[in-house]
């Protein structure tokens, strides 16, 4: 996977992050990818929040440098729905992609299957998604909701596992 060109704002710190000894304006961003980062921003420059941020290798507008990763734990309440708006939105723009893990993911160990890490898919749920994925690959949410005949959509899951993952919850990554 290459490195991400882009990035949506969560927050605005214009004296960093109250933990850090750097007290220059910065910003909280999720990746394309959904990564959370902490960046700082180039001199007198304020960026909206959700605000599209070119992140990438060559020159930067808003952006002077990726300060590292930090957990959703740093943000407020109001860059908290902003990241769950935002995963939503990246979840449902990125069907397909996430579809092909879904239809890839395979066991973890003899115990584990890395569906179960899924929130609200447990062994039951994982062993009918293995036999239905057996038939014939999932080709949308909608076809895994109904074949599954889950009560909560498969989005809700895939959005709740990344959350888990952005808060370093457990050692094992699908999304992030």
């Amino acid at each position: 996977m290459g490195r991400d060109e882009y990035a949506y704002v969560l927050e605005y710190l214009p004296y960093g992050l109250s933990d850090s000894k750097d007290r220059r304006p910065s910003v909280i961003i999720l990746t394309d990818s959904v990564a959370l980062l902490q960046a700082a921003l180039k001199k007198d420059v304020k960026v909206d929040i959700s605000k599209r941020v070119y992140i990438g290798e060559n020159k930067r507008e808003e952006i002077h440098h990726i300060i590292g990763r930090i957990t959703p734990d740093k943000l407020n309440e109001s860059g908290l729905q902003t990241l769950k708006v935002l995963i939503h939105n990246i979840v449902n723009e990125n069907e397909k992609k996430y579809l092909e893990i879904i239809n890839a993911l395979g066991s973890i160990n003899v115990r584990l299957h890395a569906i179960e890490l899924m929130p609200g898919l447990g062994k039951k749920l994982t062993q009918k998604l293995l036999e239905e994925r057996k038939k014939k690959s999932f080709d949308s949410y909608k076809d895994i909701d109904e074949r599954l005949q889950l009560s909560s959509s498969i989005v809700r899951s895939i959005e709740a596992r990344i959350l888990e993952e952005l808060e370093n919850k457990d050692k094992y990554r699908i999304f992030t």
